[in-house]
């Protein structure tokens, strides 16, 4: 991990290197000190978005992602500055984090959901990012730093965004980059991380979730002395420092709110931490039993439910087929509509052979959540297996004309036209597939090939000529700004 965030500090340090990722920083030496446009700020996250990709391992799973999204937004929803486009994903990593990047990009580590004990934990360390992101804290906190050249502030905010990955490595890439500098950047965001507590507390409110549920998730970090690197760090260089004045801070502020009536049903982060406990497990034998020891131990019916499902996506993992079957079945009896049970019997049907039962299981549930991306990729996955590419593309298709752009829906489209026959527009949706991945020559090549199979339709040459010429320019623009 420390070779590829040190990669990709190098790539942002070295001359001319900054400018392929359309990042346009500030001028440091101005009298003004003035931040970046909101625009340049979004092409600032995202071009470390689209570099993050390819550094680290994200969680894939549809439904572990549209849980972490719909979580992400309805907190955002409660900021002050809502109309952000926000972008809310998950990294596979252990260790218990969360960062945020300039333009509204937020991410939690897969450890952060496997400690909060309770939805309203986790959701309170998703507004504290929300909080840096809407008081745009990372580029705030160069604001100052007049001396430093453009190449070096894109390095430093690099280093210090990928300190999530790996904290001791992140760390010392920033010292590697500057040291001194590095301690001058950190001294500020002691006043960044109160004020991210405190704004972060009012939108966690307003959004319904218990103020408490801050200070009582950072005691126990605390505590446990496992939150962001050990004891040995110094905690100028943190940047999240976790003391006890910062708990009891934000404890008193809980004390200014009223207290919030759970009438949420926050089943569905439970079985979310349980699904991504099994996803991750590198020991499956290990997990089973310690989900039967659980459900010997505990006899609380929400708990149950929740350690069943559990159980049963770990003997589906397994291959136990039989037994995850005996497990999952009182789940879908006792709860049919719940989409979770639904989509877990259908990897059951698929993994026994039943395709034909899994795809009605998708289908019966599309009645009910005709927009729900997990149901809809995994039906998709399944129909491009079993030679169904019009279904596949109808349903896809849908799911962009409601906004939905991510690269994996772009890349199995791409797919189903593939299979249709449909060359020019299989290549016309893998160029956005590459394009959301931030491989903005690959779409462009892509493009022209798709241009080249679209000769004889007017309006299909049209449509991609179109295109091509927005990622034409943007590739220009990039090469001018070397």
């Amino acid at each position: 991990m420390k070779k590829h965030i040190i990669s990709l500090i190098l790539f942002l340090v070295i001359p001319g290197t900054q400018a392929n990722l359309n990042i346009q920083l500030p001028e440091m030496g101005d009298s003004a000190g003035e931040l970046v446009s909101p625009i340049e700020e979004y092409q600032v996250g995202q071009s470390f978005y689209w570099q993050l990709q390819r550094q680290v391992d994200f969680v894939a799973d549809p439904e572990v992602q549209d849980y972490v999204r719909s979580l992400g937004y309805r907190l955002a929803a409660a900021s002050d500055q809502p109309a952000l486009p926000y972008t809310f994903f998950m990294v596979e990593d252990p260790s218990i984090n969360a960062f945020a990047a300039p333009g509204g990009f937020v991410g939690v580590h897969s450890g952060l959901m496997m400690t909060a004990e309770t939805e309203d934990e986790m959701a309170s360390v998703i507004a504290h990012e929300i909080a840096h992101v809407t008081q745009r804290h990372i580029l705030r906190g160069y604001e100052k730093s007049e001396r430093l050249s453009v190449p070096l502030t894109a390095a430093m905010i690099a280093a210090a965004l990928l300190g999530i990955a790996d904290p001791s490595a992140g760390s010392a890439a920033m010292m590697a980059v500057q040291g001194g500098a590095v301690q001058m950047q950190l001294n500020y965001t002691r006043a960044h991380e109160a004020e991210a507590d405190s704004l972060g507390m009012q939108t966690l409110v307003s959004a319904g979730f218990d103020p408490y549920a801050m200070p009582r998730f950072f005691e126990r970090l605390q505590v446990a002395g496992r939150f962001y690197g050990g004891a040995h760090v110094p905690e100028f260089l943190r940047t999240h420092p976790i003391t006890g004045s910062r708990i009891a801070e934000t404890r008193a502020r809980a004390e200014d709110y009223p207290s919030v009536s759970n009438q949420r049903d926050t089943k569905q982060f439970y079985l979310m931490r349980e699904k991504l406990r099994v996803m991750t497990s590198d020991d499956l034998q290990a997990t089973l039993e310690e989900y039967r020891k659980k459900r010997r131990e505990n006899s609380d019916d929400h708990d149950q439910e929740v350690l069943q499902y559990g159980y049963a996506r770990a003997l589906l993992k397994a291959n136990q087929t039989s037994e995850a079957r005996k497990a999952l079945m009182p789940l879908v009896e006792k709860d049919g509509d719940r989409l979770s049970y639904q989509l877990t019997l259908a990897d059951l049907e698929i993994a026994v052979g039943n395709t034909s039962r899994a795809l009605a299981i998708y289908q019966d549930n599309q009645r009910l959540y005709p927009d729900d991306r997990a149901l809809t990729l995994e039906q998709v996955d399944l129909q491009l297996r079993t030679g169904q590419p019009s279904q596949a593309a109808k349903l896809l298709q849908r799911l962009i004309d409601i906004g939905e752009n991510s690269q994996e829906v772009y890349r199995l489209l791409g797919k189903a036209h593939e299979q249709m026959g449909n060359r020019s527009q299989s290549h016309f949706w893998l160029a956005e597939a590459y394009y959301q991945s931030g491989q903005i020559a690959a779409a462009a090549d892509q493009l022209r090939i798709a241009a080249d199979h679209a000769k004889g339709d007017a309006y299909q040459q049209a449509r991609i000529n179109s295109r091509l010429k927005q990622v034409e320019d943007q590739l220009a623009l990039m090469e001018r700004q070397r």
